[in-house]
């Protein structure tokens, strides 16, 4: 992770994002809540006397229930979670839903800690996990009554080509729901690289970027919610944790490495919620009407 970057923002191919996801899989627990996702924030959340971790998950839950209502999931329907991460979003609305969930990621790492997890809760044998790139997924076509990718398309260096295999999985008349980071601000290719460093990015789209993709993937867009403001606190919270977790960072990675992550994490956490938006799209495919 750097601060000072001194190249434009390149596209990255899968093996790179998934090369970063093994080797940052530790540090993403370190200063996450339950998942590495953005929350769904309320006003006051912050000032509660919880740790930053529960805070932080306990709006990450609440931002996977308002996608399960968004995408109106049945009991007993069955969910392709696309770029699952380490399964919390996964699990919960299994749990919450009574719905059956299959997740794929590209990290080996975030698959081990995932399946861990649905054993642990008693539900491996509703929610499975396994290897897979959102460009080139191995599921069968129409086998899914729901499809979500949150907040794994800023990694596709191809986002129109990962919308299409999202549609093709999807059974006749079912959704989509698809987590855009966004420029909401221009951003500068010192900042975009930094993205890429810090986060395995690709560039980020602006908004009229974003409703371009999804016309050239074919895709009819049935609802847009600009989520920016209510997941402005999540980067706060992953400061506050990473605080909370610096002394064993630094003993785990080393005092050098601590200390960079102390101006480069800032430095992205600020990027991020001062010039980025976040947009959830409700999506269909025509042929699927």
């Amino acid at each position: 992770m750097t601060s000072t970057p001194v190249v434009p923002a390149a596209l990255l191919t899968s093996a790179e994002v998934a090369a970063w996801y093994e080797a940052s899989d530790e540090l993403c627990k370190m200063i996450s809540g339950d998942s590495f996702h953005y929350g769904l924030w309320q006003p006051g959340d912050l000032d509660e006397p919880l740790p930053a971790r529960q805070l932080a998950t306990r709006a990450q839950n609440r931002m996977t229930d308002f996608f399960c209502d968004l995408l109106a999931i049945e009991p007993g329907e069955h969910l392709l979670d696309v770029g699952c991460g380490h399964g919390s979003p996964a699990l919960h609305a299994a749990h919450e839903r009574r719905i059956q969930v299959t997740g794929c990621s590209i990290s080996q790492a975030q698959l081990t800690e995932a399946a861990r997890r649905a054993t642990a809760a008693g539900m491996a044998d509703r929610v499975r996990f396994g290897l897979g790139d959102a460009m080139d997924l191995p599921h069968e076509t129409g086998s899914f009554d729901a499809v979500w990718a949150l907040d794994s398309f800023p990694h596709l260096n191809d986002p129109v080509k990962g919308l299409r295999e999202l549609a093709r999985t999807a059974r006749p008349g079912a959704s989509m729901l698809v987590t855009f980071y966004t420029q909401r601000v221009p951003a500068t290719d010192a900042e975009l690289t930094m993205c890429r460093d810090a986060f395995a990015f690709c560039p980020l789209p602006t908004h009229d970027q974003v409703l371009g993709q999804i016309r050239a993937a074919g895709l009819t867009l049935e609802q847009t919610h600009d989520l920016s403001e209510h997941i402005a606190p999540t980067c706060q919270a992953y400061g506050r944790i990473y605080q909370d977790n610096r002394a064993l960072i630094a003993e785990k990675f080393g005092t050098p490495y601590a200390d960079t992550m102390d101006t480069a994490l800032a430095d992205t956490l600020t990027f991020l919620t001062d010039k980025t938006g976040y947009l959830a799209c409700l999506l269909r495919h025509p042929a699927h009407s």
